[in-house]
């Protein structure tokens, strides 16, 4: 274990008219931890399903012994200290999984430029400014986080839905020199209406039993480093409702592949991005236990405690694993 030193603030990064944003932290060195202050509307749209603040992690434990912080240099002019600050998780020995924004913030820097992900660490099991440091070899965002080319002359209402769409993919991968001492986390891909994980073609890592009726996920328990929790000190878990946002009007029109987390917890955000949604949340090992089915990509800020991510398939996971795997070639 070694020494990272870190100050926590957590800058807001605005998304599609207000009505969504990304849940990076932007950390400035300089200065002392700055709380995000947002003032937003509760609204009740299923019952509570969570006790009613998150609660801390063990980092020596499955599943949070698979999970780290994710911290890349981000300068700039006016400050040359700047990081950014996510949470990320072993899917491979070698292989992190992330969101998509953590290297490619699109909605801050549509056409560029973007950090450099080689210049990052990544720090397994961190806790209090200390963990286990992997240096990174190389990163690649889901080739759908984009934007159209056209984005730059589109009108605000017109950004705002590629924005959305966008966030339907927002998932990256990492690979990092060494490997995990500590395993990999189970994960599951086109989980809905699935018959179960135990196909082979959608459960990976030791998922080998159905994930609930029908194959749908109803609950899971999402993790990552909050920054306005214990100043991202450490790993923080909430469990929650399961859901697709077009199953209640959470958007202006359908967006089919974007899940939702329903908890009352509203401050488990900026730093959480690319932390996973997790099935079967256990500190013990084994079949159907601690399956991966999505991770953290952004909040609805009408809607304190919805959580939005990218529903994984394996038509888009399965080729960006296998070109990080080999290098990023």
């Amino acid at each position: 274990m070694r020494l990272l030193h870190l100050a926590v603030a957590s800058i807001a990064i605005a998304a599609g008219a207000g009505e969504m944003r990304a849940n990076a932290v932007g950390a400035d060195t300089s200065g002392p931890p700055k709380a995000r202050g947002d003032e937003m509307r509760v609204a009740q749209l299923v019952p509570d399903t969570a006790p009613p603040e998150a609660t801390t992690g063990n980092p020596s434990l499955a599943p949070l012994k698979w999970v780290g912080m994710l911290v890349i240099p981000t300068p700039t002019d006016k400050d040359p200290n700047s990081i950014l600050e996510c949470t990320a998780q072993f899917i491979k020995p070698n292989v992190l999984l992330t969101a998509a924004h953590c290297l490619r913030d699109l909605q801050a820097n549509p056409a560029g430029p973007w950090p450099d992900v080689t210049k990052g660490t990544f720090w397994l099991q961190y806790q209090n400014q200390q963990g286990t440091p992997f240096k990174i070899l190389c990163g690649a965002v889901n080739p759908l986080w984009a934007f159209p080319a056209n984005y730059g002359a589109m009108k605000a209402a017109e950004q705002a839905d590629a924005q959305r769409t966008a966030f339907q993919h927002d998932f990256a991968m990492i690979l990092v020199d060494g490997t995990s001492p500590t395993g990999v986390m189970p994960y599951a891909l086109d989980w809905k209406g699935s018959v179960g994980v135990n196909n082979p073609a959608t459960a990976h890592n030791g998922a080998s039993e159905a994930l609930g009726r029908n194959g749908n996920v109803s609950y899971v328990t999402r993790v990552g480093y909050a920054g306005d929790i214990l100043d991202g000190q450490i790993v923080q878990k909430s469990g929650g409702a399961v859901f697709f946002a077009d199953a209640i009007p959470m958007l202006p029109k359908s967006y089919p592949n974007i899940v939702v987390q329903w908890a009352p917890i509203t401050d488990l955000t900026e730093g959480t991005s690319g932390g996973a949604w997790i099935a079967n949340f256990s500190a013990s090992e084994g079949a159907n236990k601690n399956i991966l089915i999505a991770v953290t990509s952004f909040q609805f800020l009408a809607y304190p405690g919805g959580e939005g991510a990218a529903y994984l398939t394996s038509a888009e996971f399965n080729p960006l694993l296998a070109f990080v795997s080999n290098g990023c070639k």
